[in-house]
């Protein structure tokens, strides 16, 4: 695939997040001028391999890895200073160069104090006496969006300045909380390390697109956790579809060309909430460990499923999807058959579920209808694909009325194929 000239490419999941959105992106970076990411915080983790060295980013785009392109953080984007700042230094540390001339992070992004830290855990603690937890990673994200809302939490631009910060504090004194002295310290000193890249990213993407720049953006978690449309309210806090991205960078809707849904040959959800596809018991445990099902940022162990092909359907029409692209299917090499869900069956009547679940008392009486395929010995021999899996990539396309146009065959960024 190749990307084009004066356009943007959308990479987004289009399941619960760790889909392996950081190695396509990472693999579409070699084409890119300029990548960024455009929502939710460091409650997301992408994970690439190079040469069998592991990179890990929280808040900077998988375009670090290729020189060639800069990289962005874009206004929509909930920004914790020192996680920025220790993200700087480790990926540094591997030798890659990130210079003030090509990582911009937008002034208009939201910063994360203690206070929403402390906040974030205060209220799971308050759920979990009370309903259901919602499983947040407690790092203030949700909190600090509610602050953008409220129009009381400070943004990049605010903290850049030692006056204006403590201006802010002293209109919103609640928002001191955590912040004592030597950590207000500390976080103006990583304020004014950061202050050279802080820019206006948005003007300086439609400038890049209308010189003929290659823009990817770079989604956060995953559809189905969506604020508007995922399993509301065990969703993360911000909006994760394709209609909501390119505001969160600062750029015409239609300037991006591409749409590209990436998923899992199965599926794998953190945290609490619906979850029709999981699986339980000693296969369960076998797949999580095939598929090294853990947590990038947390480490928690990932609920592990089939593949929804009812969520997928759903979400490929809110998301306006051009391709899909399937990853990780080379983890369930060598299973005799392989489970899709076709179908939602409502417990309560036994009869097959109209439309889509709206409401949780729905999503609770979900009885998934499995079908069962052919598995794969393996993905493919060299450029040849596994006449098995591709019988099941078609059945995903078919379903779904999406094209694939890349297939994952490992973990390493040159283990792919474009279709």
């Amino acid at each position: 695939m190749k990307l084009q000239h004066g356009a943007a490419t959308l990479v987004l999941g289009v399941q619960y997040g760790d889909e392996g959105k950081g190695k396509l992106v990472d693999v579409l970076a070699e084409q890119a001028d300029l990548v960024c990411r455009v929502q939710g915080g460091n409650n997301a983790g992408h994970t690439i391999w190079v040469n069998g060295e592991k990179i890990v980013t929280q808040l900077l785009p998988s375009g670090i890895l290729r020189e060639n392109c800069e990289i962005g953080i874009g206004a929509g984007v909930v920004v914790d200073p020192f996680v920025l700042r220790d993200e700087l230094k480790k990926v540094k540390s591997q030798g890659y160069d990130i210079t003030p001339e090509r990582l911009h992070v937008d002034y208009r992004a939201s910063v994360i104090l203690p206070y929403h830290k402390n906040l974030d855990l205060k209220r799971e603690l308050e759920r979990s006496k009370n309903t259901a937890k919602i499983g947040t990673t407690g790092r203030g994200i949700g909190p600090t969006y509610a602050s953008r809302a409220y129009r009381e939490g400070p943004r990049i631009a605010e903290i850049s300045s030692p006056e204006n910060f403590h201006a802010w504090l002293n209109a919103n004194p609640h928002l001191k909380e955590g912040l004592e002295t030597k950590v207000l310290d500390e976080f103006l000193e990583t304020a004014e390390a950061l202050r050279p890249y802080m820019k206006d990213l948005a003007m300086i993407a439609n400038n890049r697109l209308a010189q003929g720049a290659r823009v990817l953006l770079e989604g956060a978690q995953g559809a189905m956790l969506d604020v508007s449309f995922g399993t509301y309210p065990f969703v993360t806090s911000s909006n994760l579809v394709a209609g909501s991205c390119a505001g969160g960078l600062g750029i015409p809707p239609w300037k991006i060309s591409n749409i590209l849904g990436v998923i899992k040959a199965y599926s794998t959800r953190v945290g609490n909430g619906p979850y029709p596809a999981e699986l339980f018991g000693d296969f369960a445990d076998e797949l999580r460990k095939r598929g090294n099902e853990f947590g990038t940022n947390t480490g928690r162990p990932r609920s592990v499923g089939w593949l929804d092909l009812v969520a997928l359907r759903y979400l490929s029409r809110i998301n306006g999807l051009t391709g899909l692209a399937i990853m990780k299917a080379d983890v369930l090499s060598g299973i005799e058959h392989i489970g899709i869900i076709t179908a939602y069956r409502d417990k309560r009547t036994q009869k097959e579920m109209v439309g889509y679940p709206m409401t949780q008392s729905a999503w609770e009486n979900v009885e998934p209808v499995v079908e069962y395929v052919d598995g794969w010995e393996c993905v493919a021999n060299g450029l040849l694909l596994n006449k098995q899996y591709q019988a099941f990539i078609k059945k995903i396309e078919k379903y779904v009325d999406v094209p694939s146009v890349y297939i994952s065959t490992g973990a390493e960024r040159s283990e792919g194929l474009w279709v």
